[in-house]
């Protein structure tokens, strides 16, 4: 089991920096939730108001799609360490992408996933997120 949750893990960050809604749709579970681990409740793009914490609907909808809308071609996360505690799965890793405005976007990320039998439930994303805001935000 340890080996298929780590792969789950691996597959749905990799569909979603890519914006496959369709790969990532049958690797969470209908009550999922995925939280951008700030303080602020929501962030603003292109002028929209969009929460931190989104439902599996939000997630499918804006969360999967957002990397193709705010870097060149995804953020190709590059995967260096994974741990499991079950129920959870933990990865730590990097982003190498290109804003929309040529600046390079090299992001540290832990991601924590909480998996119920073989779906995640529950995904938390850390990241310094004043150098997102910067770089795929500023001007």
């Amino acid at each position: 089991m340890t080996e298929d949750r780590k792969a789950v893990a691996v597959k749905l960050l990799h569909a979603s920096a890519s914006g496959d809604v369709e790969t990532v749709r049958p690797l969470i579970t209908d009550d999922f939730h995925f939280q951008f681990m700030q303080k602020a409740a929501s962030w603003s793009a292109d002028g929209q108001e969009v929460s931190a914490r989104l439902d599996k609907e939000n997630y499918l909808a804006h969360g999967v799609p957002v990397s193709k809308q705010i870097t060149r071609d995804g953020m190709h996360f590059t995967v260096e360490l994974i741990l499991e505690d079950d129920p959870y799965v933990v990865v730590f890793g990097h982003s190498n992408a290109t804003s929309l405005k040529g600046r390079p976007y090299n992001n540290n990320y832990c991601w924590r996933m909480r998996f119920s039998g073989n779906a995640v439930s529950d995904f938390q994303e850390y990241c310094d997120t004043h150098h997102a805001y910067e770089v795929l935000f500023g001007d």
